[in-house]
């Protein structure tokens, strides 16, 4: 029994010792990256929007809105290490590899883009700079009270001032009238028609600072937009066992471009590999010895289009080694 385990374990220290001077390498493989540069509009809208045309005698929209458009887009294509393809050799022959930042072994640990929440900021509202003078507004009201006279006992009218906060109609009337008012102090300035006289650089300032008060007080009822670039990017890993190469690269929604599952404009990447010539399979797998071949990859060259709504909005031509052909190269020892 003794002898037994003896052997058992001499045999386990040589299949060690076998691996130890073994070395995984993996294949190429491509990954496009489709690089979208987003132009994003937020609107916020007036206070008084819903005065505008009753008072301003104009349409303005009155609810908050988000709007985004697609500016443009970048493929760029990235070679990695294919942990689907790996593969053994000897140490004599790693001089044939390439040693990445991989390493000879696929290890990068990518993040999975349907699960990475989009961190963009989100738009902060700069406040209205136009606003009412004063918040209230000043009341008379009237009470009574009893009086003793000699004729008795009389009702004497009290007024009392009170101050009341203005209403949301109020405050836009009260900023609508400001507007009116500037622009008729505008008008009298251009044409002349007040007390101080401007001319050349001081007309100028009058009626710049004129436009600036107008321009705040309008955006009380129009209300006012931000725009802001930014860009995100998503990746398209093509795979071989796909009768056809059409791949979501993103979805274009309101708030801005999404991985999926959300409704929003799709665009699509399509690839079409040209034809590659080989020998048959029989030739490729003549080698029986795992030392007498190194395994590798010839990428193929791909037709690419990145399309809308059936419509082609970019096209190049992109190598991508998971969609060409695995070879054997000879090695001799």
């Amino acid at each position: 029994m003794r002898r037994t385990l003896t052997t058992l374990s001499i045999a386990l220290c040589l299949m060690t010792s076998a691996r130890a001077q073994e070395l995984t390498y993996a294949l190429p493989s491509t990954t496009i990256t489709v690089k979208v540069e987003v132009e994003q509009e937020d609107f916020f809208a007036g206070p008084y929007a819903s005065f505008s045309y009753k008072f301003l005698n104009m349409d303005a929209q009155d609810t908050d809105t988000v709007t985004s458009r697609v500016v443009g887009i970048e493929l760029i294509p990235r070679v990695e290490a294919d942990q689907s393809a790996l593969y053994t050799c000897d140490p004599d022959n790693a001089a044939l590899l390439s040693l990445t930042a991989q390493g000879l072994v696929a290890l990068q640990n990518k993040a999975d883009a349907a699960q990475t929440a989009w961190r963009f900021p989100a738009p902060e509202k700069s406040g209205f700079p136009g606003t009412v003078t004063n918040p209230f507004r000043d009341e008379t009201r009237i009470t009574y009270q009893s009086v003793q006279t000699e004729d008795g006992e009389v009702q004497v009218p009290v007024e009392h001032k009170v101050k009341e906060a203005k209403n949301l109609e109020d405050k836009a009337a009260e900023a609508a009238e400001m507007i009116l008012s500037v622009r008729q102090d505008r008008l009298n300035i251009v044409s002349g028609n007040t007390d101080a006289s401007y001319s050349g650089e001081a007309m100028g300032a009058a009626l710049k600072e004129l436009d600036r008060i107008e321009k705040e007080y309008m955006a009380l009822f129009k209300g006012y937009s931000v725009k802001r670039r930014y860009s995100v990017s998503f990746d398209v890993v093509p795979t071989v066992n796909q009768s056809v190469q059409r791949y979501l690269a993103f979805r274009l929604t309101d708030n801005g471009p999404v991985s999926d599952g959300q409704k929003g404009t799709p665009y699509y990447l399509e690839l079409e590999p040209e034809k590659m010539a080989f020998a048959d399979e029989e030739e490729r797998s003549k080698s029986k010895n795992k030392y007498s071949t190194l395994r590798y990859r010839i990428p193929a060259a791909c037709a690419v289009k990145l399309t809308r709504d059936g419509h082609s909005l970019l096209e190049s031509r992109i190598l991508v080694y998971q969609l060409g052909i695995d070879a054997n190269f000879p090695l001799y020892k």
